[in-house]
């Protein structure tokens, strides 16, 4: 049968439309990437595996409290040990903790990227900013009170006492120093708020600690920097700078300080479960002196939100 040349465009139209369409459908029925989920290990049914058998976890820690992986400089305050802890989660609950610790988080990165461990001690974001790109599935099953009983950790946008920048809107045309990608509070938080404000620094760069972002003030090479709210008792910037001399202009949204995450993957729910009970059992009143605080809570609602933004 000869096909007229009418027929033969009718019929490409008709197959292109029908392409058109199918993938039209194809791409509605995709999930689209909502970027991150909930963190908090929040079960919603079922029960905790008995403490019957033996339970051994593989767990890495970077706490700025704890007195193995902070600066010697805030000894005084970054005192806590796990020891009390591991040892009563043992006898109680037949739950061992094997702890290694690390003294500088990008020391942990590679440990995280290829789940040598069963969970982490550290602030969320050091876990999840590595998750997306490789398929990490870690949820948090408790959070860390500090040695004052704070659960939450804001990034602050700091200015020197004698600073004219009294508002946010007063950074338009200023230079701000704020912290790398892998501090949520110090980078992504803070950048968010700028832009979600219409506010443009003159100039924007960055600095790995808060105690650089302190001297970058103390030395006028930037006119606001944004720093961890701890900064002034808990990091090395207590020993070079005094608090009178600052002001915080603005306050980033609480996320948790401090988190107990474990690897879902290679944790069960019904061992996260038993985890979770025991950690709240040895926590308030029975919290062990060497924690420095009431212990551990039930881990606070935290969706993360990275900038993304090209700078």
């Amino acid at each position: 049968m000869r096909l007229t040349l009418k027929t033969l465009t009718g019929l490409l139209l008709a197959f292109s439309l029908f392409a058109c369409i199918s993938v039209t459908e194809h791409k509605h029925n995709q999930k689209p990437d909502i970027g991150f989920e909930e963190t908090a290990f929040i079960p919603c049914c079922g029960e905790p595996a008995p403490d019957t058998e033996p339970l051994t976890l593989k767990i890495a820690v970077n706490d700025t409290y704890c007195k193995a992986t902070a600066c010697v400089c805030i000894h005084n305050v970054a005192a806590r040990e796990y020891e009390d802890l591991q040892q009563e989660l043992k006898e109680k609950h037949n739950i061992n903790l094997e702890i290694t610790y690390f003294e500088e988080i990008y020391h942990l990165e590679d440990k995280i990227k290829s789940r040598e461990f069963d969970g982490v001690i550290c602030k969320p974001w050091n876990v999840y900013m590595l998750s997306k790109a490789h398929d990490l599935n870690y949820e948090r099953v408790a959070d860390i009170k500090d040695a004052f009983n704070n659960q939450w950790l804001k990034g602050v946008f700091l200015v020197p006492e004698d600073s004219p920048v009294q508002t946010l809107e007063d950074i338009n045309g200023k230079v701000l120093v704020a912290g790398e990608k892998d501090a949520y509070e110090k980078y992504h938080q803070p950048l968010a708020v700028l832009d979600n404000k219409g506010v443009q620094p003159g100039k924007i760069y960055h600095k790995s600690s808060c105690l650089e972002c302190i001297n970058e003030l103390m030395d006028k090479n930037a006119e606001v920097a944004v720093v961890s709210d701890y900064v002034m008792f808990a990091s090395c910037a207590v020993d070079v700078a005094n608090p009178d001399d600052y002001r915080i202009i603005y306050e980033t949204e609480a996320t948790p300080l401090t988190s107990l995450i474990i690897d879902r993957d290679k944790v069960s729910k019904e061992d996260a479960m038993r985890l979770q009970k025991a950690l709240l059992n040895v926590s308030n009143e029975n919290s062990p002196e060497t924690m420095l605080s009431d212990g551990f809570v039930k881990p606070a609602k935290w969706t993360p939100v990275p900038y993304l933004k090209t700078l």
